[in-house]
Parts: structure tokens; sequence; C-alpha cells
């Protein structure tokens, strides 16, 4: 009886200790956002590269993704900071 009142004892602590180390709520959309942030920079450098010898004709092609990716980089920036502001508030 005693050994199973420790063992509960020590599951219960562990549980509580482990919910006392979690992460912060939003360090995982943080971490894909970061990661979206790099695969956009990525590509962009890529059609930049590709600017270098895709025929004149293909360049708007090329200009209307770089625009898209654009506003996909704002976006995500724009939330990076909600989520900072969110978790570290001025006062």
């Amino acid at each position: 009886m005693l050994k199973r009142f420790f063992l509960i004892i020590k599951i219960l602590f562990i549980s509580s200790a482990l919910m006392a180390y979690h992460d912060e709520p939003g360090s995982y959309r943080e971490f894909e956002l970061k990661r979206e942030r790099i695969e956009i920079e990525i590509n962009i450098t890529e059609l930049f590269h590709q600017l270098t010898y895709v025929p004149l004709d293909a360049r708007l092609v090329l200009y209307k993704e770089m625009q898209d990716l654009q506003k996909r980089w704002n976006e995500v920036i724009r939330k990076l900071i909600e989520i900072d502001r969110a978790e570290h508030p001025t006062q």
C-alpha cells in the first residue's frame, strides 16, 4: 500500500513538473512562421537567380511570383510581431 502511495506521489510530481516546464503558448506557431519566412527567402533568392537566364517574356511571371512572395513574407513578419507583442507586452 505504501509503495502505491509513493508511486502515485511520484507520478503526480513528475506530471506537475512537466506541466510547469512546458513551452510558451506561441512557441510552436512562432517556429512555423520562422520556417515559412526562411522558405520564402530561399524562394525569392532562387527567383532572383532565375532572372539571370530567363527570357524577357518570362520575366513578368517571375516578377509576379516575387510580388506574391513579398506579400506572404510581409504577412509572416506581421504575425511574428503579433506573437512577440503578445508574449512580451509593453507597459
